[in-house]
């Protein structure tokens, strides 16, 4: 019967979200902190622009990380949705569909990341905009990306605060897990007011790093209760 219903152990489908999990968070922090945080100077776009031309490379690399990210996040959210069908079909199916959202967003801001090595290329239609203009456009564009890129973290909220709920019914995953699912979404959904939430974005991540961790080590080195998926599953089927 379970065979019938996902093609696959749980257990795999558990690891391999705490695997995709981990890339989206590792690939997500040293793009933005070590790639993003080192070249963006707030408020010198002069300097930004020459960090951008000194470190394309580095610049580009940080945007082959946020695609790794994305695509890591796009199949986590999927197999995520599979693991908790036997508790809901129905919510899991909301999850998955606010995760994707979120994801798509997100995934279109990065165009604005890029777009700056496009703005100071020394292409020929640009030589009607001035240095400084150029300039003042790249640091623009990436502020763009930092707001378009905000506004995917409500719909992660609400996914992943969905996900926290199922969490807590299933008896295949420790509530604790899907307590603090719930308590990271909540954060995320400060950003309905994006004052709100850069005011309580420390807390935020504070909260979402630990519920994050947290699955991401049981998922791998513990996995779910098998007997108990199974048996959701099979009533669900």
């Amino acid at each position: 019967m379970t065979n019938r219903y996902t093609g696959l152990s749980p257990q795999i489908y558990a690891r391999t979200v705490g695997i995709l999990y981990l890339i989206v968070i590792a690939a997500g922090i040293f793009a933005q902190l070590f790639i993003s945080g080192r070249i963006v100077v707030i408020d010198d776009a002069a300097m930004t622009a020459a960090n951008i031309l000194a470190q394309e490379n580095l610049f580009r690399l940080g945007f082959t990380l946020y695609l790794i990210e994305m695509i890591s996040q796009i199949a986590m959210t999927a197999f995520m949705y599979v693991l908790l069908k036997p508790v809901s079909g129905s919510i899991s199916l909301l999850a998955l569909v606010f995760g994707l959202a979120g994801c798509v967003i997100k995934t279109f801001s990065r165009l604005f990341y890029i777009a700056p090595l496009l703005v100071l290329g020394n292409v020929h239609y640009l030589s009607a905009f001035n240095v400084d203009q150029l300039q003042a456009l790249t640091l623009l564009l990436l502020e763009v990306n930092d707001q378009a890129a905000g506004m995917a973290l409500p719909f992660f909220g609400f996914s992943t605060l969905v996900n926290g709920v199922l969490i807590f019914r299933s008896a295949f995953l420790p509530r604790a897990l899907g307590i603090l699912s719930i308590l990271g979404g909540l954060g995320w959904l400060t950003y309905l007011y994006p004052p709100l939430g850069n005011q309580l974005l420390i807390y935020a991540l504070f909260v979402a790093l630990i519920g994050s961790m947290s699955q991401i080590l049981w998922l791998l080195f513990k996995g779910v209760n098998v007997d108990q998926w199974n048996k959701l599953a099979c009533e669900a089927s």
